[in-house]
């Protein structure tokens, strides 16, 4: 059996951006499965599972992972991944249940899998492909850390409209039981903002859950919190694609005006914390409604312009990977001189010449037609285009809330040195002082303790988030709203 044949693995790894605070396929492979009713007894079945594939003497190993469709709740979106095959995928085609037994099936990497359930955290089964059978147990990722009911405060599904952009919301408020911070039975609260990429309230990744870990933690000790969906996430697509980093900061504009509506929320006491790009919209808040946003703690957001993250990423990223400095290089022009294109075109509503611009860049490079349609999707893109051209700098400007930026310092995807030093600098710069920067040894994007910092290995890391950082946050916090 030919282990490389049946995926589809691009061998332009170079040009492929690495933006989002999680591993995902892409949005044009995920409409696959976008029919794909959910079937009675999914929740046995649905998460993140682990198996080694004996084939000739080696192994593979696979990570399935079945859920909800991130845009539309009512049908299921399933793939596994060959990890020793530089992390190729397949999509599931069809997911059904006979007697005791699930089958899934992999159309366009004719594969076949079959699993009875041992017990909540155990599979049995075979793997099926091109007329070759091998056995195949998998084992359901270990998530210690997610909070597990009942709890000791009030946890409220809430929806609320986004009047600006005439849409509505979904999110979870919590109100904590604890009273140590409560000024006349009202709470300070935190807001919280996700990463880039399509992402629930919990900002679930690999089945980590770090919003709802963060929000048990900050409720116990005293915070009201409300975390909540990406616009479009469980509903609408387009929705969602077609928004840029304004829209969210709008949606947060909007969160702010809700918690405000409630009667034990303090309304000088409402804070953000924005994780990756949640970090940059947390700002751009700031800035837009500056005398409402007492604090902002920043996870591993972005001090850099767009271009000059993204560049610094995808080096640390290729490096991690085992990619030769000579093709980093040559990697690192190309990508360059697409941004600049970008940048210079950032004013334009029409993308006529953008594209004609890339387009000739990508021939001068000798990239082939073939690839050329999936990368000028991503350039296309309205998110994209106003990531790369976006500098915070100027944004923090007008912020005038106590900021508290925190990194890892293996954290590949928003290096730490540079981002923390531009973001304590550029608020002082403009008259703030109040900001205080820390980096923790050891820990990835995610805030995990890990080993390289590479994304690959979030989904094997038990750990959702480091207890040392989120006790540093939660005293730092205490002392502003005590």
């Amino acid at each position: 059996m030919n282990k490389r044949k049946y995926f589809s693995f691009s061998l332009i790894i170079l040009i492929i951006f690495v933006f989002s605070s999680c591993a995902s396929i892409s949005s044009e492979t995920k409409k696959t499965s976008d029919s794909l009713a959910i079937p009675e007894g999914f929740s046995e079945i649905s998460g993140l599972w682990f198996g080694d594939l004996k084939v000739q003497g080696q192994t593979l190993r696979l990570a399935f992972i079945i859920d909800k469709n991130p845009f539309d709740y009512n049908s299921v979106l399933f793939y596994f991944i060959s990890i020793d095959q530089h992390g190729a995928t397949a999509v599931g085609s069809s997911l059904q249940k006979k007697d005791n037994e699930w089958i899934l099936y992999f159309k366009d990497a004719n594969v076949k899998c079959n699993f009875k359930v041992i017990d909540k955290d155990n599979l049995s089964g075979n793997y099926s492909q091109n007329g070759f059978t091998f056995d195949l147990k998998l084992k359901r990722a270990n998530r210690p850390d997610t909070p597990t009911p009942p709890f000791d405060y009030e946890n409220l599904d809430i929806s609320f409209k986004n009047e600006i952009d005439n849409i509505e919301l979904y999110g979870t408020l919590t109100i904590p039981s604890n009273m140590t911070l409560s000024k006349n039975g009202k709470f300070p609260c935190i807001i919280f903002i996700t990463g880039s990429g399509a992402q629930n309230r919990d900002e679930n990744i690999y089945e980590h859950k770090p919003f709802f870990v963060l929000s048990d933690y900050f409720t116990k000790a005293g915070f009201a919190t409300l975390r909540i969906d990406d616009r479009g996430i469980g509903y609408n697509r387009e929705l969602f694609t077609n928004s840029t980093s304004l829209d969210f900061a709008n949606d947060i504009i909007s969160a702010v005006k809700f918690v405000e509506s409630q009667t034990k929320i303090d309304t000088k006491r409402i804070g953000l914390c924005g994780h990756s790009e949640g970090g940059l919209i947390a700002f751009i808040v700031g800035a837009k409604i500056p005398d409402k946003i007492s604090f902002i703690v920043s996870l591993a957001g972005p001090g850099q312009r767009g271009k000059e993250l993204l560049l610094t990423q995808q080096r640390l990223i290729a490096k991690a990977e085992g990619i030769s400095e000579k093709d980093i290089e040559k990697g690192n022009k190309l990508n360059e001189e697409l941004f600049d294109i970008i940048i210079l075109h950032k004013n334009e509503k029409d993308t006529e010449s953008l594209e004609k611009d890339l387009i000739n860049t990508l021939n001068k490079h000798n990239i082939p037609k073939s690839q050329q349609e999936v990368v000028l999707a991503q350039l296309l893109n309205q998110w994209f285009r106003f990531f790369i051209a976006c500098d915070p700098a100027d944004y923090l400007k007008d912020v005038k809330a106590h900021v508290l930026a925190v990194n890892g310092e293996l954290d590949l995807q928003v290096y730490y040195k540079d981002n923390l030093s531009l973001i304590e600098r550029n608020l002082k710069q403009n008259g703030n002082n109040n900001v205080l920067t820390k980096s923790f040894p050891g820990l990835n994007h995610l805030f995990q303790t890990a080993k390289t910092g590479n994304p690959s290995e979030y989904m094997f890391i038990e750990q959702t988030f480091s207890k040392d950082v989120m006790e540093f946050i939660k005293l730092w916090l205490l002392e502003l709203n005590k």
